[in-house]
C-alpha cells in the first residue's frame, strides 16, 4: 500500500514547496535534482535517503512511500542518474537499480524499517553514489 493518489498531488503543490528549504539539513532528508524526461526541464523533490556500504562501494537507498508511478521515480528511471543534495554536499547517483520488499527494507535503519512495514510501503531505488566535482 503507497500513499493515496490525492495526498501526492496535494504534497507535491503544497507541502514539497515548504519541505525543500529545509529538506537538504535535516536528519535522513535530502533533495533529488532531475531532469523532466519529456520537458527537459530540472526540477527538485524532497527524500529521505539512507546511505549504505556494498563492499568498496557507498549506495543511497531511497523508500517510494508514494509508490513508483511518480513523476521523479519516472524522470530517474529514464535518466538512469540524478543529483542527491544532503547536508551541503551534491553526489551524483548512478548505477539506479529497483528493490522490493525485504530486499530493500534490510537497507534501512531498524525505525524506518518498522514504520514503512507498518504503512505497506515496499518499493525502493537505490543508487551508487559520488560527489560531484565542484566547479
Amino acid at each position: 500500500m503507497t500513499i493515496p493518489r490525492w495526498v501526492t498531488r496535494s504534497n507535491k503543490r503544497l507541502l514539497n514547496p515548504v519541505v525543500l528549504r529545509v529538506a537538504t539539513g535535516l536528519g535522513p532528508m535530502a533533495v533529488v535534482r532531475h531532469t523532466g524526461r519529456r520537458s527537459g526541464r530540472e526540477y527538485r523533490t524532497p527524500v529521505f535517503a539512507f546511505a549504505y556500504r556494498d563492499g568498496a562501494q557507498v549506495r543511497t537507498v531511497l523508500a517510494l512511500t508514494y509508490g513508483p508511478d511518480v513523476d521523479w521515480v519516472r524522470n530517474v528511471e529514464a535518466a538512469g542518474t540524478f543529483e542527491l543534495e544532503r547536508r551541503g554536499t551534491t553526489y551524483v547517483v548512478d548505477d539506479v537499480r529497483r528493490l522490493t520488499g525485504e530486499a530493500g527494507l534490510r537497507l534501512l535503519p531498524g525505525w524506518t524499517q518498522t514504520i514503512l512495514r507498518a504503512v505497506g510501503v515496499d518499493e525502493f531505488r537505490t543508487g551508487r553514489l559520488a560527489r560531484r566535482p565542484v566547479g
